[in-house]
C-alpha cells in the first residue's frame, strides 16, 4: 500500500486530481489537465521521478498479478508480447508459468529500462526481448499472444481502436489478441475506475458489447471471455476468417 499512498507520488497526485471533477462534470474532459496544467501523459513524460512512481503503482497488487497470469491458457503460446506492460510484473508472471515462453516488453524507454533491471533480478532477462516505444506505432511481430492489460480503459475509443489495430498488425493471421481487465465489463463494480479514468486521462471503462466493437474494427473477433477468481476480465481475440 505504501506506494498508493505516497502523497508526493502517483497515488496522491492521482487522487488530487479529483479537485478538479467540477470541470469533468461540466466539460466532459480529463480534470489532471486543469489541476495539474498538462494532459496526463504529457505530465509523466516531463517528470521521470513521477513517471516511476507511477510504473511502481501499476506494478503493485501481486495478488492481481497473479491471478491475470492464470487467467489465461498460455500452452499454445511460445512467445508473448505484453504492449504496454509497464516494469514487466505481469510478464514476469507468465513466464514463471513455463520455462519455454518467451517474451517482448513494450513500454515507453524510461520504463522499459525499469522493466529490463526488474526481470534480470527475477532471473528472466535472458528470456526477453525489450522495445521502448509507443504502441501506436507498428510493434514488434512474431509473437503468438499479444497482451494488452489495464491499457484500453486509459484511452478515449479513437486511441483505443488505433491500440487494438497495431496488436492485431503484429499478430497477423496466426497470433492472438488477450485484453485483461482488472474490473468487470458489467455491472455497477466498474463505475468508480471509470470515473477515475476520465478524470485523469479521458479513458472510460467499457462493456463486452464495447469490446466485441473495438475488435471488429481491428479485423479481430472475441473468441472467449472468461472472469478470474478476483473478478478480472479476460478477453481472447482472434483475427477473423478471411
Amino acid at each position: 500500500m505504501r506506494v498508493g499512498l505516497d502523497l508526493e507520488g502517483f497515488g496522491g497526485q492521482m487522487d488530487l486530481a479529483f479537485t478538479g471533477l467540477l470541470h469533468t462534470l461540466r466539460t466532459g474532459g480529463p480534470a489532471w489537465e486543469t489541476v495539474f496544467g498538462t494532459p496526463f501523459w504529457e505530465y509523466l513524460a516531463a517528470r521521470p521521478a513521477m513517471a516511476a512512481s507511477f510504473d511502481a503503482t501499476m506494478a503493485a497488487g501481486t495478488d492481481y498479478v497473479i491471478d491475470a497470469a492464470a487467467g489465461y491458457d498460455w500452452s499454445g503460446a511460445r512467445h508473448v508480447v505484453d504492449v504496454g506492460g509497464g516494469t514487466g510484473a505481469l510478464l514476469a508472471a507468465v513466464l514463471e508459468t513455463d520455462p519455454a515462453l518467451r517474451g517482448t516488453l513494450v513500454d515507453l524507454p524510461d520504463t522499459v529500462r525499469r522493466g529490463r533491471e526488474h526481470l534480470a533480478a527475477r532471473g528472466l532477462g535472458d528470456r526477453c526481448a525489450f522495445a521502448g516505444q509507443s504502441f501506436f506505432d507498428p510493434l514488434p511481430e512474431g509473437g503468438d499472444v499479444y497482451v494488452l492489460s489495464s491499457v484500453l480503459h486509459d484511452w478515449a475509443d479513437r486511441d483505443a481502436a488505433r491500440i487494438l489495430g497495431r496488436c492485431a498488425e503484429a499478430a497477423g493471421a496466426g497470433g492472438r489478441v488477450l485484453i485483461l481487465q482488472q474490473h468487470g465489463t458489467e455491472g455497477g463494480d466498474r463505475a468508480e475506475m471509470d470515473l477515475r479514468m476520465l478524470v485523469l486521462c479521458g479513458g472510460r471503462e467499457r462493456g463486452l458489447d464495447d469490446y466485441r466493437a473495438l475488435a471488429a474494427g481491428a479485423g479481430l473477433t472475441v473468441a472467449a471471455v472468461r472472469t478470474t477468481p478476483l473478478g478480472q476480465v479476460a478477453i481472447d481475440c482472434a483475427p477473423v476468417a478471411g
